[in-house]
């Protein structure tokens, strides 16, 4: 082997410059800009998340927020890690000190939907409880902001560090779930932060970098289930950085600096790396369920976990969570949480244009993302690719960028749950970045026509954040409809949470006297927010009660000259198919056929019977 391919030992290296293009402002106004971009995210966030009511799954995510932090209780809430509902509860905890029956039969017996009803409706102000419970998520995606801001300027300079930071805090889905008490924004922001970090501690590799790639790749799997996935990715990654040309550097205690080139020392380098990552973040896994195995202070919880009905699935991932379990290397929550999660995604049923499914189809995300991503942002990551070798920071850099995506994309693409555009936010970071490279364009002295087109670029992108206001969960391109027309394409999580009453509330008390009807989707409370009306079978955690006791009226018995309010997942049937009630079929195409009066934040219509 040639001297320039042995490995050896040196001195410490620093980054090479970047071109004389993209030299750094001075630190003052850059630092000065990027305080405006949070700034004004903070403001549009807080302002939005005031006028929206709790989110289908926070009816469950905050009340068991508040028990994990409170008592160290994991029973509520299972199917999810505790991440999320742990930082959620923290302001819960020690700013509000809500009230909670723990003799309550519902918390007993972890009926979390019952539950989460008494918890935020009835013992509780609500609306002071979400507010509060959503501040730590807005800080999640300013972290997350920051982490893209700090890749792309490593890459492409300062240009692209300030472009990748407004691309994800102003996309809309980023908006949207940046205030919300889910776990789509954390798996985002740490998958992408845990993939960062691991290539600059291939780049560079101290004790520092190689622990805080560790503590990300732990917060990835506390996160959300899928964040399991940061493992595949990390090993692709670190594979295309062994076949690159890209030098791992060696910086560590008693071994000196050393700088490795050959394939296969790179090879064993990200392995042995990878490793080490894998004990830190299980290490983090153990912390985040307070270093106790059970998940509930109560035995009888464990004791009546039916852990056989689960074996019974041969799998590979039935097997590596049997493994978990009998060697206790995880938490019992955990354990039973991804069994939860894994069963509960096999079927489920879905809508796509005026099609239903209870098993996919394999081009769900790919219209999701087509039609849910704005066309500026989808023309600036073509750009990205055009001017890769023009601007693109070597082999490795875009390998840690696109393989995640690739991986992501293939998983999804296999996914049965087609429920929500949402389980796509974690490859936008990286394509942003990727993206952000364009943005050199601006210091490039030709061609001019370029920087002008990327310039209008991200006019068109801005506008589309500021005209959906505050509506970001119901955003649709405009090759879709915009988000008016997004019914006829998609429902659930897509644009209709049960997130609007508050604005429903408004229109009742503007029509205090019509006959009022209301099939809802969600898990708040209409009578909360004062609805005053007759319910309508709907698909929420009250319409089981409310049929026992034949409370709800059925749609063939709505008179002419009444006013319904609908959910537009309801309208769509996707899941009023399931109960088969009279005359459901007809009512809702009848509606269909009509033009709403009113429309409530995109996701509630409100029609007047002739």
């Amino acid at each position: 082997m040639s001297k320039t391919k042995r490995d050896r030992r040196i001195e410490p290296t620093v980054e090479p410059s970047l071109p004389a293009a993209s030299k750094p402002l001075r630190p003052g106004i850059e630092l000065a800009l990027v305080a405006v971009a949070l700034l004004l995210f903070l403001i549009i966030s807080i302002a939005s998340a005031r006028q929206k009511n709790s989110t289908f799954d926070e009816g469950a995510h905050i009340p068991a927020a508040y028990t994990y932090v409170a008592l160290g209780d994991f029973r509520m809430n299972p199917e999810h890690p505790p991440l999320v509902k742990l930082l959620a509860g923290l302001p819960l905890r020690f700013l509000l000190h809500p009230k909670m029956d723990i003799n309550d039969p519902d918390w007993k017996n972890a009926r979390q939907w019952e539950f989460g009803l008494k918890f935020l409706y009835e013992w509780n102000d609500a609306d002071r409880l979400i507010f509060w419970a959503r501040a730590p998520v807005i800080l999640l995606a300013l972290l997350l902001g920051l982490a893209v801001w700090r890749c792309a300027r490593a890459l492409y300079g300062w240009q692209a560090g300030y472009c990748a930071l407004l691309l994800c805090l102003f996309n809309p889905e980023t908006l949207a779930h940046a205030q919300l008490v889910t776990t789509d924004l954390a798996v985002a922001c740490f998958l992408f932060i845990a993939v960062y970090c691991f290539h600059r501690a291939l780049k560079r590799l101290t004790i520092g970098n190689g622990l805080l790639a560790g503590l990300a790749v732990g917060l990835c799997l506390v996160a959300k289930f899928s964040g399991i996935l940061v493992f595949p990715m990390l090993a692709l990654v670190g594979a295309a950085f062994a076949f690159s040309s890209a030098e791992l550097n060696l910086s560590l205690p008693k071994a000196g600096a050393r700088v490795i080139v050959s394939r296969n020392g790179k090879l064993a380098g990200a392995g042995a790396l990878l490793l080490a990552l894998s004990f830190i973040a299980l290490a983090v896994v153990w912390a985040c369920y307070g270093f106790r195995y059970q998940f509930a202070t109560d035995p009888a919880l464990s004791q009546a976990i039916d852990w056989e009905r689960y074996w019974q699935k041969e799998t590979l991932a039935m097997s590596f969570i049997r493994a978990l379990r009998y060697l206790h290397l995880a938490p019992e929550g955990y354990s039973y949480g991804f069994l939860y999660a894994l069963e509960s995604v096999e079927k489920r049923s879905a809508f796509l244009l005026g099609d239903y499914s209870i098993n996919g189809w394999w081009y769900y995300f790919i219209i999701t993302f087509l039609i849910k991503t704005p066309l500026p942002l989808l023309a600036l990551i073509a750009l990205g690719g055009y001017l890769i070798r023009r601007y693109g920071a070597g082999v490795a850099a875009e390998c840690m960028l696109l393989l995640p995506v690739g991986l992501y994309w293939l998983v999804t693409l296999s996914s049965n749950i087609n429920i929500g555009h949402r389980h796509l936010l974690p490859i936008y970071p990286f394509l942003i970045v990727f993206a952000a490279k364009v943005a050199r364009v601006f210091a490039a002295p030709r061609p001019r026509r370029l920087a002008i087109a990327c310039g209008l670029l991200l006019g068109w992108y801005g506008a589309g954040a500021l005209l959906i206001y505050p509506n970001f969960l119901a955003y649709f391109n405009e090759a879709a409809g915009g988000p008016a027309q997004g019914y006829r394409w998609l429902a659930d999580s897509n644009l209709d949470w049960g997130q609007d009453l508050k604005g429903l509330a408004q229109y009742r008390r503007a029509h205090p006297d019509e006959p009022f009807y209301l099939s809802y989707f969600g898990s708040a409370y209409p009578e909360y927010y004062g609805i005053k009306a007759q319910s309508l079978p709907g698909y929420n955690s009250q319409m089981a009660e409310k049929m026992r006791n034949k409370e709800l009226a059925r749609f063939d018995e709505v008179p002419a000259g009444a006013t319904v309010a609908i959910s537009v997942t309801n309208l769509s049937g996707v899941y009023l198919r399931n109960y088969r009630l009279p005359g459901t079929e007809q009512f809702l195409e009848r509606l269909r056929q009509l033009q709403p009066v009113a429309k409530i934040g995109y996701s509630i219509f409100v029609y007047r019977l002739p």
